[in-house]
C-alpha cells in the first residue's frame, strides 16, 4: 500500500512540475498540491531534489509509454505510425520539457545520470523489439530507432515541424525498405 501511495505523490508531483516549471515549484506548493502542510513533502522525500529526480524519472517513463511502446506496436503501418506518434508528441510536449530542464540543471546531473544509463539500455531493448516485429537486424534498425527517438524528442522540445518531418521520411523509407526485404525472403 505504501509503494502505490509513493506513486500517486510522484505522479502529483510530477503534474505540478509540469504545470508550474522546475524552477517556480516550491517545497510549499508541492505540498499544497498533495494537500499536505508546508512541510508534508518530506513525509514521502528527504529533499525536494529526491522529489525531483524520482519525478524526472516518472516522466521519462511517461514519454516511453506514451510514445515509443505505441509507436512499436504500428510500426508496421508507418503512415499511421507517425500521425499518431506526432500527436503524442505534441500532448507530451510539457513532459520532455520538464525531463529536459532537470537534465539541463548541473544541480541534477549526478542524479540523472543512472536514470538516463537505464533509458538508454531501455532504447536498446525497444530497439530489438522493432527488429523482432520488421523480422530484420537489430543493427540494421538500430539507427533509425534512435533517429526516430532523437527527432520526436527535438520537436517536444522545439514544438518545430522542421525537427521532426525529414528525420521520418529517412525512417519510414527504411521501414518500408526493410518490410520490402522480408516480403521478397518470404
Amino acid at each position: 500500500m505504501e509503494q502505490e501511495r509513493k506513486k500517486e505523490v510522484v505522479n502529483i508531483c510530477l503534474d505540478h512540475f509540469i504545470h508550474k516549471g522546475l524552477s517556480e515549484t516550491s517545497t510549499r506548493s508541492l505540498s499544497s498540491a498533495l494537500k499536505l502542510q508546508n512541510a508534508g513533502l518530506y513525509y514521502y522525500f528527504k529533499t525536494k531534489d529526491e522529489a525531483v529526480l524520482l519525478c524526472a524519472e516518472e516522466a521519462a517513463l511517461r514519454l516511453e509509454n506514451a510514445l515509443i511502446v505505441p509507436a512499436i506496436k504500428e510500426i508496421t503501418n508507418p503512415d499511421l505510425m507517425f500521425r499518431r506518434l506526432k500527436a503524442m508528441a505534441d500532448k507530451m510536449a510539457p513532459t520532455m520539457k520538464f525531463l529536459v530542464s532537470v537534465c539541463s540543471d548541473n544541480k541534477y546531473k549526478d542524479g540523472m545520470k543512472p536514470i538516463l544509463d537505464r533509458l538508454t539500455e531501455r532504447y536498446d531493448y525497444y530497439a530489438g523489439m522493432v527488429a523482432q516485429k520488421l523480422k530484420c537486424g537489430k543493427l540494421d534498425i538500430e539507427p533509425y530507432v534512435y533517429i526516430t527517438i532523437t527527432a520526436v524528442s527535438n520537436y517536444m522540445v522545439f514544438c518545430e515541424d522542421e525537427f521532426i518531418v525529414p528525420q521520418m521520411k529517412l525512417v519510414k523509407n527504411a521501414i518500408i525498405h526493410f518490410a520490402n526485404i522480408c516480403a521478397d525472403a518470404g
